[in-house]
């Protein structure tokens, strides 16, 4: 317990330090003094202030909770399914949201932000109910393994739509910047919705620590202490539809978070899901806002979006992951 307080502490203090560097630090620098300034005094034709308050306190808001959501349900997953490589990515919940997006975008071409955001969501409820619906009433039931080859089935089907829907629209340009991952377009409107929903599911998420905990031992002993695996593995397949879907929703398909933050924590904390999930949130959060940070500084003004400093860092640590679990 006094190592998860310590890790806690330092996980907290870094946060407000990158909080403060992505803040300030930019395609133009800007002083501490006139960030005070744009919150106590704030002046509309101040450029620097609309900067601040419009555009990159917004995004750092919403790269931590992408970040804390993508990593946290990647953990959820991990547990559930008794598989380190799996994130919410492997249940088809990206490639679902994909879909809806491009739905939206043939539609209602002048789409609004914060609509896109809507139907990526349902998008991606689509495909957990298909999951639900796969492996509650097929063969391979919701286990472990059932879980894991209907979401690959899935991914595989939702990502063929998709790109058959752009092709055949012409959406290429419209999906661009959102099949890549960036949080340059996020709104004040968009974390107004979705900030009561991320709030509310992460309070959940930390009461599953045990129950995940009792999962890891296996069904038999779940059940022999008065638990239901079945009842956790499908709450906790909610939540990661919530926080997944809504991720997803603001700034894309964003890959790896999920599979890189959940091994590194245990790797620092140990198997204890009650600590996991906290620490997992914290981390999650702090890689997204220093991948957007380091992406907005690598050619300024032009933009790298996070997704493919995710990528760049992702697949070779899938590479090493998949190695390890060979040898």
């Amino acid at each position: 317990m006094k190592k998860f307080t310590i890790l806690l502490l330092v996980l907290s203090g870094l946060l407000v330090a990158v909080f403060f560097l992505a803040l300030t630090q930019g395609a133009a620098d800007i002083p501490l003094i006139t960030i005070k300034e744009a919150f106590y005094a704030f002046d509309p034709e101040n450029q620097t202030h609309q900067v601040l308050r419009n555009i990159r306190l917004p995004r750092i808001c919403a790269s931590f909770i992408v970040g804390s959501s993508f990593a946290v349900t990647g953990a959820i997953m991990q547990g559930v399914t008794k598989n380190s490589l799996a994130d919410s990515g492997l249940l088809g919940i990206n490639s679902g949201a994909a879909v809806g997006l491009a739905v939206a975008f043939i539609l209602f071409p002048s789409l609004q932000p914060n609509q896109a955001a809507l139907f990526s969501f349902l998008g991606a409820f689509l495909a957990t109910s298909f999951l639900f619906l796969l492996t509650k009433y097929s063969r391979i039931g919701m286990t472990p393994t059932g879980l894991i080859l209907a979401g690959v089935a899935l991914s595989s089907f939702f990502s063929a739509i998709s790109q058959v829907l752009s092709l055949q629209f012409d959406l290429n340009q419209d999906l661009a910047f959102w099949f890549i991952g960036g949080a340059a377009n996020v709104t004040w409107t968009q974390l107004q919705v979705i900030t009561p929903i991320y709030l509310v599911a992460l309070f959940i998420i930390l009461g599953l620590g045990k129950s995940l905990n009792l999962l890891a031992m296996g069904d038999e002993t779940a059940i022999s202490l008065g638990k239901h695996p079945e009842r956790i593995r499908l709450v906790s397949l909610a939540v990661v539809v919530l926080l997944a879907g809504m991720a997803v929703s603001l700034v894309g398909p964003v890959s790896f978070i999920g599979l890189m933050v959940p091994h590194v924590i245990r790797g620092l904390i140990g198997k204890n899901y009650h600590m996991i999930l906290p620490l997992t949130i914290v981390a999650g959060g702090i890689l997204v806002i220093l991948a957007d940070w380091v992406g907005r500084i690598i050619q300024p003004p032009f933009e790298t979006p996070f997704g493919i400093m995710m990528a760049l860092i992702g697949v070779p640590f899938l590479l090493v992951k998949i190695r390890r679990e060979q040898l």
